[in-house]
């Protein structure tokens, strides 16, 4: 661990499969960039989830905040950095900055992670090594507390979604990455297609595993907001399995 770097950078390429109707990087790439790099950095630091694994425990991703200010076009190169920035109550903190060419940023995000015991399924104590490192990275990018997202009421527009073996991670309940997909496949087709994310912020709550149906539902404050506040609801128990928050801007 003391030979990994605090701020780990790597570089992707937009490919064909990986952007949306808009021929840029789809909102899931963005996710699965920033998943595998942090993934990466971890392994580098000692902290990866196959060796946590071993040891009856796992890293689960808590929550998320990206503010984009443009998605990477089809092709386009583009680097991912991040770094830990330390503890937030059971949340250890991770930074992440976009840039595309030239140095130019394309976004941030701040996000929170839960270090997990696998039996008891609850958060154990985070390693005092987290605070420490701190020190010797950046900081935060975006001074979020990390406050519950407001709760949207049951009956709104939606969408229900199965499950699949292709969507199960290494702690084999659903991929973060997926439960991002159902939230934002629930908007209406006007705005998936004739804006662009600006701004999540999503709060994962509880696991949806192999064959649970999760019901995506999506709420409007009014007809000209912005805004949209997403419930992810597990269909057999009622269990809300995440809650978000989107912002759109013009393409």
């Amino acid at each position: 661990m003391d030979q990994a770097p605090p701020v780990w950078t790597e570089s992707f390429r937009a490919r064909a499969y990986e952007v949306d109707a808009t021929g840029r990087a789809s909102v899931p790439a963005l996710a699965n960039w920033l998943q595998e790099t942090a993934g990466n950095h971890a392994t580098a630091l000692g902290w990866a989830v196959d060796a946590l694994q071993v040891q009856g425990r796992t890293w689960v991703l808590a929550r998320l905040h990206l503010c984009l200010g443009r998605a990477p076009d089809w092709r386009e190169d583009v680097r991912v950095t991040t770094w830990p920035s330390g503890v937030l109550r059971l949340y250890a903190l991770r930074e992440f900055r976009l840039t595309g060419a030239g140095d130019r940023e394309l976004g941030f995000a701040t996000s929170g992670w839960v270090l997990l015991d696998l039996v008891g399924r609850r958060p154990v104590r985070l390693p005092g090594a987290l605070e420490e490192m701190a020190h010797r990275t950046p900081g935060r990018v975006l001074a979020d507390p990390f406050a519950k997202l407001p709760e949207v009421g049951d009956g709104g527009a939606g969408k229900s979604f199965e499950v699949r073996f292709s969507e199960l991670d290494m702690n084999r309940h659903a991929n973060n990455v997926s439960v991002i997909a159902w939230a934002l496949d629930a908007l209406p087709r006007d705005v998936v297609l004739g804006t662009s994310l600006a701004e999540l912020e999503i709060e994962f709550r509880a696991e949806a595993l192999l064959g649970d149906r999760v019901r995506s539902q999506v709420h409007r404050p009014d007809d000209t907001s912005a805004t949209f506040l997403h419930r992810l609801v597990r269909e057999s128990d009622g269990r809300e399995v995440a809650r978000a928050r989107t912002l759109w801007g013009s393409v």
